[in-house]
């Protein structure tokens, strides 16, 4: 062979794997351009079924009833190649009660519509042995034959909207929505009988409606987008008042009247939107404005004033700015400011004559700006850092309880760090610490740190949580491992510690810790395991301070007797832990497991702090801790019918077992002999079989 040959033998050969590896890359990208503007369509059809009638699994999930349910999905698409007209039809869990329906019609860059419908049914999870008659209707009567009642809701909601382009940058769109919730839920009224106030146990009758209008214009350039718009909002709620007879327990008691949710109207108008000054700065915009009215009729006249109507009116506005600029190759600045303004309008009047107050009103404010930047120091090390301020306002009140301070200001300053520590390892560290303090606290509603607690006055010194003087500090580190080509790890850990000063009373102090390791495996090309493990645990020290009047008993209007301050420590404790596999039999069947557990633990443990010896309320102990396991266990196999993978059947296994030891609802008794109570252990397994039959 000559030198000639020798060179262009080679030389050809090389051009042409060249040439038909680019032709197969050519190739693979039109395939999976054909494969988005082809349409494909699936539907999968079965039974299930359910071992046992549920109330805390199935609340949601449409599994509530033991036996059968049809268990049929299916997602339908069609596309019209002379017009590019689209129709989908898309239905989810439609034999069951939490169900979902849609029908889409669309012509890309022209027009749309859909139709689509959903419901959700929630059972209530506790069992009600009373003695109310009438529930479900606004006449209930008390009587002293207990019997069992179920409680639950069903909301159906429907939906329809279209869309229109008028012009190459702009397009309108609008949508309505009907929804209405039928059904009961657990309420509860007030009433004297003799000379003390006594709670009963009601059943709200619920047949809400309401009504949502969206209006919006979107306008989109190469530098601009935007969006602006208007939402209507309307609730009906048809009965105004549910009557109590419990003459069985008062025969000369008066029936009792409490009022339902009252029909309310909102109004908001909004503008959203985004410019690129530059290929490296972007700003964003949200301006918001909405009036909420509550102008309905009050189901009877007050005589103590001259309004038929609260006439209830909230303005709130909201304006949010954002900009985020690489202002160098290496460094980023992100900056936010953000403003809410919540107007109460509300006219104040004395609605009882005897108290001598007015309602209150909630109006509130708040500025918050935030300025963040990322530097890449090197290839591989990322720092960070940021700033935060906000400043709330609220509404001068002359309930303490309300707002117990006109202001609020929290500082927050974070900086962080990533790194590639090797080729196969990366961490990351980030440090927060926040400072919130405020305002004076107002007249009667605190005193200066250190006063001794003489005086019954004392209960009004709490530490309200929201308006607390409180230092935050926070730390969070994450490693990412990726061990060799078949193992990953991830780790988190997150601590944070919170102190409160300020007022004597009301929450001291609160740490936060989370430790969490996540990992995946993969066994060979058709088999791959993942688990995960985590451990929460949150605690809050509070105190609080009591007395009593040692001649009668009861709190005094002033100390004449022992007084005491106590702590109570909560903490909530979680555990979890889960794994999953998934992979291909030599079959070609698809087979997945999956197994997780969870333990949820919340306790509150009392302790004296200071009590003089004739102190006689001294806390009793710690209370008992309320628990919560959880267990679920998952498989599932699918057995292909061709060669392709298009038809099969599929084959679903559900194990679920929750277990539940809360305290303040098992065999709660009110004053009407009403018993509140739930199941401390429910299970269930499910079983379903269902054909399915894809890429059609």
């Amino acid at each position: 062979m000559t030198a000639f040959k020798q060179g262009i033998v080679p030389l050809s050969a090389c051009l042409f794997g060249l040439v038909a590896g680019a032709a197969t890359a050519q190739d693979d990208e039109l395939e999976e351009v054909r494969l988005l503007s082809t349409p494909s369509s699936s539907v999968s059809a079965g039974l299930g079924y359910s071992s046992d009638d549920l109330k805390q699994l199935g609340r949601y999930n449409g599994h509530e009833e033991s036996g059968f349910h049809l268990l049929l999905d299916f997602d339908i698409n069609q596309r019209d190649d002379e017009t590019g007209t689209w129709t989908r039809v898309d239905g989810r869990r439609v034999g069951l009660s939490s169900r979902s329906l849609r029908y889409e019609r669309n012509r890309q860059g022209q027009w749309n519509y859909f139709i689509e419908f959903d419901q959700l049914d929630a059972r209530d999870p506790y069992d009600y042995r009373t003695g109310l008659r009438g529930t479900g209707s606004d006449q209930q009567r008390l009587t002293g034959n207990l019997r069992s009642i179920e409680l639950s809701q069903e909301r159906r909601n429907f939906k329809l909207g279209m869309g229109r382009k008028l012009t190459s940058e702009l397009d309108f769109n609008l949508t309505y929505r009907h929804e209405r919730k039928e059904g009961e839920r657990n309420w509860g009224t007030a009433a004297s009988v003799g000379s003390d106030i006594q709670s009963f146990f009601l059943v709200e009758p619920i047949d809400y409606r309401t009504q949502e209008l969206i209006a919006s214009l979107d306008y989109v350039t190469d530098r601009l987008q935007l969006q602006g718009g208007y939402l209507l909002s309307l609730f009906d709620n048809p009965t105004e008042v549910v009557t109590l007879d419990f003459s069985s327990v008062d025969p000369s008691a008066s029936p009792r009247e409490t009022a339902t949710a009252p029909d309310n109207s909102s109004h908001r108008f909004y503008l959203d939107g985004g410019y690129a000054f530059t290929d490296k700065t972007r700003g964003s915009l949200h301006i918001a404005y909405q009036e909420d009215h509550q102008d309905e009729d009050f189901y009877q006249s007050n005589p103590f004033n001259f309004r038929d109507d609260l006439g209830g009116e909230v303005a709130t506005t909201r304006i949010n700015l954002g900009l985020v600029s690489r202002v160098l190759p290496e460094l980023t600045l992100r900056g936010k400011l953000r403003y809410m303004d919540r107007d109460d309008k509300t006219p104040q009047v004395q609605y009882i004559i005897t108290s001598g107050r007015v309602n209150q009103l909630t109006s509130r404010s708040s500025l918050n700006g935030s300025l963040d930047a990322t530097y890449r120091l090197k290839p591989g090390t990322t720092l960070s850092g940021g700033l935060e301020y906000e400043d709330r306002e609220h509404s001068e009140v002359d309930d303490p309880n309300m707002a117990r301070r006109d202001d609020n200001q929290e500082f927050t300053l974070h900086v962080g760090a990533r790194q590639t520590l090797s080729d196969t390892l990366q961490g990351s560290v980030k440090l927060l610490h926040a400072d919130r303090d405020g305002s004076g606290w107002k007249p009667g509603s605190g005193i200066a740190e250190g006063t001794l607690l003489t005086t019954p006055v004392a209960k009004d010194f709490v530490n309200s949580i929201q308006f607390a003087d409180r230092e935050r500090d926070q730390i969070r580190l994450m490693l990412d491992w990726f061990a060799s080509e078949q193992l990953s790890l991830q780790w988190l850990t997150e601590f944070s510690q919170d102190e409160y000063d300020g007022q004597p009373l009301g929450p001291r102090d609160g740490d936060k810790l989370l430790l969490s390791l996540d990992g995946a495996y993969q066994l060979n090309d058709e088999w791959r395991i993942n688990g995960w493990v985590s451990w929460r645990d949150y605690t809050l020290d509070t105190s609080t301070h009591g007395w009593q009047d040692l001649t009668s008993g009861d709190f005094a209007a002033s100390y004449t007797g022992s007084e005491q301050t106590w702590s109570g420590e909560q903490r909530d404790l979680g555990r979890a832990i889960g794994l999953g596999i998934e992979g291909l039999t030599g079959d070609e069947i698809k087979v997945g497991a999956k197994l997780q557990y969870s333990n949820d633990d919340s306790s509150f443990d009392m302790s004296v702090i200071d009590a003089p010896s004739d102190a006689q309320f001294a806390p009793a102990g710690s209370l008992p801790t309320i628990e919560y396991k959880t267990l679920q266990f998952r498989a599932f196999a699918e057995y292909p019918l061709d060669d392709w993978g298009n038809q099969g059947l599929r084959l679903d296994y559900q194990y679920e077992r929750i277990e539940n030891d809360d305290w303040t609802w098992n065999n709660h008794t009110g004053y009407d002999q009403t018993r509140v109570s739930q199941d401390s252990r429910e299970s269930n397994h499910f079983i379903g079989l269902t054909y399915y039959y894809r890429g059609w």
